[in-house]
C-alpha cells in the first residue's frame, strides 16, 4: 500500500467518525434545547398559576376592604344627617 492510499483511508475514518460524532452532537443537542424549552414553558405555566391564585386571593381581600368602607361610609353618612339634623335643631 503507498502512502496515498493509507492517506485516503485513515482521511475516510477520521472523517466518518468526526460527521457521525457531529451528527450525534447536535441530535442530542436539539433533543436538549427542546428539553429546555419544556422545562422553561412548565415554569411559566406554574409561574402564571401561583399569579392566577394570587390575583384571586387579592380579589378577595379587596372585596373584603370595600365591604368594610362601604360600611364605614354608611355610618359616617347616618352620623353626619344626624349630627346635622341635631345642629340645624338648636
Amino acid at each position: 500500500m503507498t502512502k496515498d492510499t493509507w492517506v485516503w483511508l485513515l482521511s475516510g475514518i477520521l472523517g466518518g467518525t468526526g460527521f457521525t460524532s457531529l451528527l450525534r452532537y447536535l441530535s442530542t443537542r436539539r433533543f436538549q434545547s427542546i428539553s429546555l424549552e419544556e422545562r422553561l414553558r412548565k415554569e411559566m405555566f406554574e409561574q402564571i398559576d401561583k399569579l392566577k391564585l394570587e390575583i384571586t386571593s387579592l380579589k378577595t381581600e379587596l372585596d373584603q376592604w370595600q365591604q368594610k368602607y362601604l360600611t364605614l361610609h354608611k355610618e359616617y353618612t347616618k352620623l353626619k344627617a344626624d349630627f346635622d339634623k341635631l345642629a340645624k335643631d338648636k
